[in-house]
């Protein structure tokens, strides 16, 4: 017996006396992948439709871009994450329901966004008739907790349209949504060696799937049934980025989708022969060839790291720096000719920006005058569709929070059969926050405030953290763009050793200076790791406690306005009172999804007289050049000349954009000169902003 299952036999025998027991959920599992539809299948395919729903995409991405590919994956895949399934069915009653029309288009999006991210055609759109089918197919799965592609009719739940999905689609337990084509991607487990389900999200000639889903109910698993197969099987391939469709794709990977299966297709490619190298740094890493399966969309060839155990799923350690992967791949036969193929994949954090990052900071008065017009620039974000910029007061943030006030100031994603809010444990006061994992799902408690740290900033929460195994994991994660995407700031892990990790409530300081003049929001995350061990309770001194939340030298932003900038990188601010405000831009990438927000320009607004502008003498005429002097009482900073020229004072005036100026005394007088252009008689006006 393993020292796991060793110490597993302990803490089950610890615990039975308190009736407290130590459970672990099956882990996720894929079914096998579908082989190639047969002409005939593919013809009845073709007829079939499409009745399109949709689309979400297409897209496309530079993935030499590091930028790029961090704001598509910031962005568009961040979007499908958190879903809500709104699923109508009924397990008991067969019933298969449907999904929100929302859910489904994240699941397309997520499609959508892998095949770009391989250069593939990434405009796949869901037919409704398929979306019915794969419904059907994905309550057949979870009624009976079990996976096949030919479901016999002795199993619960089963109809002929169900059946029919079944064999057209990739299918997967446990999953559900954009977690789902996630797994299909990963194709982790002994039966996936092929990668056959990556290979039919991402086979080129495929316009039209579907998806069916089913969450988490009782007993029963979440499932997923994705239809992969369409008439344009045997289609001519289409154009693609790269001669080959490999995962991960050459270019920048974000860490979190990069998985001991790598692969390469290639149409009608023989790669029996083929040797694959794999290098980082000039160090050789030892990769393990899987065995060839052809009958699943492209040839392919899989290999993994050595040391990684593709049977299980698996999560890439998060790099602290760029790291690159040199792929050779030889003796590949094709056309009776050989080829070879040789690429470079570079895993990356994209939650950390890089030297091409380029946020939209700021520039401007940091006192803007009351009830006037008062003009802001920002820096352009590569690839920006459109801006939004947003308005929040600013004030002084000293509140503690513990409970005392309810969930006022936070929502929760929780289980609905034990109390987020409880009088014992507590670290002071009368109440405290609990997260338990009574379900296999993660718990989630966030804090709605919007906080501006400062210099310096720091968090500091009491917490405890009791009966936790090693499924369950602590964190607390900051969000710089309205909760698209987490950093994690603090964790904690469970044990299965027995006794709980903490008997008392212990101060946790995190330091946000990282985060310094960004907006954030704060959540807490009770994960629940798939396949590990949990305590299936909320009894008192099980899960995680917290209690007593405060920050130092960090504000607060309330009230926010938020406006849209079709175009252009400045906008107008016209504060109605004296007061501390945040001015803040976040730009638009592929015509709907947003970055982070950039850095925030704290500016406090005055009553600031209007200045005012006279010229001093007359002009004075030299060849063909003009030169005005003018003198500007109440100037103030970051103020904008124009001169206006009209050659009859009741004529039309216009810009003229050849004026330039510059100061003789500062903050008071100035000179404007300018070209005559030869006209006999012309009339100036000058226009400060």
């Amino acid at each position: 017996m393993s020292a796991f299952f060793r110490a597993c036999a302990t803490v089950l025998l610890v615990l039975a006396a308190s009736s407290w027991l130590l459970q672990a959920r099956p882990p996720a599992t894929l079914g096998d992948p579908p082989p190639a539809p047969t002409p005939e299948e593919v013809a009845r395919l073709r007829k079939q439709g499409p009745i399109a729903l949709g689309p979400t995409g297409p897209f496309s991405v530079n993935i030499a871009s590091r930028e790029e590919v961090r704001n598509f994956f910031n962005s568009v895949y961040a979007a499908s994450e958190n879903f809500s399934i709104g699923w109508t069915g009924d397990i008991n009653a067969c019933a298969p329901g449907t999904t929100d029309a929302g859910f489904r288009d994240l699941v397309v999006l997520r499609i959508n966004w892998f095949r770009a991210m391989t250069g593939v055609p990434a405009g796949v759109v869901f037919d409704s008739l398929n979306n019915a089918k794969n419904q059907q197919a994905a309550l057949i799965m979870s009624a009976n907790n079990a996976l096949s592609h030919f479901p016999p009719q002795t199993w619960s739940c089963w109809t002929q349209d169900g059946y029919d999905a079944a064999g057209k689609s990739n299918i997967a337990l446990g999953n559900a949504g954009p977690d789902a084509i996630t797994a299909y991607i990963e194709d982790f487990g002994g039966n996936n060696a092929a990668a056959g389900h990556r290979r039919w999200i991402l086979y080129p000639q495929t316009q039209t799937m579907g998806t069916g889903d089913v969450p988490d109910t009782g007993a029963n698993s979440a499932a997923n049934a994705t239809w992969v197969q369409d008439g344009h099987y045997f289609d001519p391939r289409p154009v693609t980025r790269d001669s080959f469709v490999s995962w991960p794709p050459p270019g920048f990977v974000p860490y979190q989708l990069v998985f001991p299966r790598w692969s390469l297709s290639y149409p009608n490619a023989d790669f029996s022969a083929a040797a694959v190298t794999m290098t980082s740094n000039g160090v050789n890493v030892a990769v393990t060839k899987e065995a060839l399966q052809g009958n699943i969309g492209e040839n392919t060839l899989v290999w993994y790291p050595s040391d990684l155990d593709p049977s299980q799923p698996y999560e890439w350690p998060r790099p602290s720096a760029n790291t690159s992967y040199a792929i050779n791949v030889q003796n590949v036969t094709v056309s009776g000719s050989p080829r070879s193929f040789n690429y470079t994949v570079t895993v990356f954090d994209s939650q950390a920006p890089g030297p091409d990052t380029v946020l939209p900071a700021i520039s401007g008065s940091d006192q803007p005058a009351v009830n006037q017009t008062n003009i802001y620039n920002f820096a352009a974000v590569t690839n920006a569709t459109g801006y939004q910029w947003r308005l929040s007061q600013r004030s002084a943030f000293t509140a503690v929070e513990g409970a005392e006030n309810g969930l006022t100031y936070f929502t929760t994603n929780t289980a609905s059969d034990y109390d987020v809010i409880v009088t014992s444990p507590k670290a002071s006061g009368s109440f405290a926050f609990h997260l338990a994992h009574t379900q296999p799902n993660d718990q989630v408690l966030t804090y709605t405030r919007v906080l501006l740290p400062g210099t310096n900033a720091q968090m500091q929460f009491k917490s405890r953290l009791g009966y936790a195994a090693d499924g369950e994991v602590a964190k607390v994660q900051v969000s710089e763009d309205n909760g698209n995407s987490w950093q994690d700031v603090y964790t904690q892990t469970g044990n299965n050793s027995g006794p709980p990790i903490e008997t008392t409530f212990n101060t946790r300081t995190i330091s946000l200076s990282g985060f310094a003049g960004r907006s954030m929001t704060v959540r807490f995350r009770y994960d629940y790791v798939a396949g590990l061990s949990y305590y299936p309770q909320s009894d008192p001194g099980v899960g995680w406690y917290i209690d007593d939340i405060s920050f130092s030298n960090t504000e607060e932003l309330s009230n926010p306005v938020v406006t849209a900038l079709p175009s252009g990188t400045n906008f107008n601010f016209i504060p109605a009172q004296i007061g501390d405000y945040a001015l803040d831009v976040r730009a638009q990438v592929y015509g709907q999804y947003y970055l982070e927000w950039g850095p925030i320009k704290r500016v406090t607004a005055a009553v600031v007289l209007n200045p005012i502008v006279q010229f001093s003498g007359s002009p004075s005429v030299s060849g063909n050049q003009v030169q005005i002097d003018f003198d500007v009482t109440n100037y103030r900073a970051n103020l904008v000349f124009q001169l206006l020229q009209a050659s009859d004072v009741a004529g039309t005036w216009t810009t003229n954009s050849s004026a330039s100026f510059q100061t003789l005394v500062a903050n008071s007088m100035f000179r404007v000169t300018t070209p005559s252009g030869g006209a006999s008689k012309m009339f100036y006006r000058l226009q400060v902003n």
